[in-house]
């Protein structure tokens, strides 16, 4: 199945990525940038329960972007889950202040860890 695409302008400012994790769930990750030839580099890390900012810059200009894929493996913990908890995690693309795409995984926090993937493909805005 094909990756969703987020659609950048590659003229445009700064691309940020932000992790949030959403029902008061604690989360940790490691997020990923995919070059096109196969190499990937880490981004960044961490938890969401310090004081820490989630979010990361991509690196600039903004066209060298386009075809890079995005990925996030994010792992949520409940230590004693009850019945009908849930949990989300989202990866939220914005450039120029803009949301331009979002990913995201929810569901029903059954266990005490859910691991999900979440990744994205960076496309040219027309």
């Amino acid at each position: 199945m094909p990756l969703n695409t987020i659609p950048i302008k590659p003229t445009g400012g700064p691309i940020t990525v932000e992790m949030a994790f959403g029902f008061a769930q604690v989360g940790a990750y490691t997020l990923k940038l995919w070059f096109p030839s196969g190499h990937g580099k880490i981004l960044g890390e961490g938890v969401n329960t310090d004081n820490e900012p989630d979010v990361f810059t991509l690196p600039k200009p903004a066209k060298v972007n386009v075809g890079r894929i995005l990925d996030c493996v994010a792992t949520i913990l409940s230590p004693n889950p009850k019945p009908g908890e849930r949990y989300r995690v989202d990866m939220i693309v914005r450039q120029d202040g803009v949301e331009r795409g979002r990913e995201f995984d929810e569901g029903a926090l059954d266990r005490k860890s859910i691991s999900t993937r979440l990744a994205v493909q960076l496309s040219p805005l027309t």
